[in-house]
C-alpha cells in the first residue's frame, strides 16, 4: 500500500512539472555539468574555490559546461577592544564577485560573508582563529554564490 501511494505521489510531482533546483537535468545528477573554475590567489581564495568545487559537483540546472571566474575581497575588522588596546572579538569578512561563462552569455553577481571569532590572549592563537574565520567564510560564501547562480538560471527558465 505503502509503495502504491509513493508512486502515486511521485507521478503527480512529474506532472505538475516539478524539478529539483540541485541537480543537473531530472532527478539523476548522471549529467552534471562541468563548471571550470580558475585559480583564486590567496590561503582564501583556495578555500572558496575548493568549496565552490564541492557545491557544484553535480552542476547547474540548464548548464552544460562553463568557467566560474571570482574575484574576492578579503578583510578583517576589530569590533571589540580590551582596556590594553588588544582585539578581543572580529569578524572575518569577504566579497565575491563572480561571472559565468556559459560561451553563449554570462551571469554576474555579488555575494558577501562573514563569521565572527573571540580573539585569544595569545598571538599564535589568535592566528589559528583567524584561518579558522575565514576558512568558515568562504563556505558560507561558497553556498550564497552557488544559490545565487541557480536562483538565476531558475529564474531564466
Amino acid at each position: 500500500m505503502k509503495s502504491i501511494l509513493i508512486l502515486v505521489s511521485f507521478l503527480a510531482l512529474t506532472a505538475c512539472g516539478f524539478r529539483p533546483v540541485h541537480t543537473s537535468t531530472g532527478l539523476s545528477g548522471a549529467s552534471a555539468s562541468q563548471i571550470s573554475i580558475p585559480e583564486i590567489p590567496g590561503r582564501g581564495g583556495h578555500a572558496l574555490r575548493k568549496a565552490l568545487l564541492a557545491e557544484f559537483a553535480t552542476g547547474l540546472p540548464g548548464v552544460d559546461s562553463a568557467t566560474l571566474t571570482i574575484t574576492l575581497d578579503e578583510s578583517l575588522a576589530r569590533l571589540s577592544i580590551r582596556p590594553d588596546e588588544t582585539a578581543a572579538r572580529s569578524d572575518a569578512l569577504a566579497i565575491g564577485r563572480y561571472v559565468l561563462d556559459t560561451g553563449e552569455d554570462a551571469i554576474a553577481g555579488e555575494a558577501r560573508a562573514e563569521a565572527s571569532f573571540n580573539v585569544p590572549v595569545s598571538a599564535f592563537g589568535d592566528i589559528t582563529s583567524q584561518t579558522d574565520a575565514s576558512e568558515r567564510t568562504m563556505t558560507i560564501l561558497a553556498q550564497r554564490i552557488a544559490d545565487d547562480l541557480r536562483l538565476k538560471l531558475a529564474e531564466r527558465e
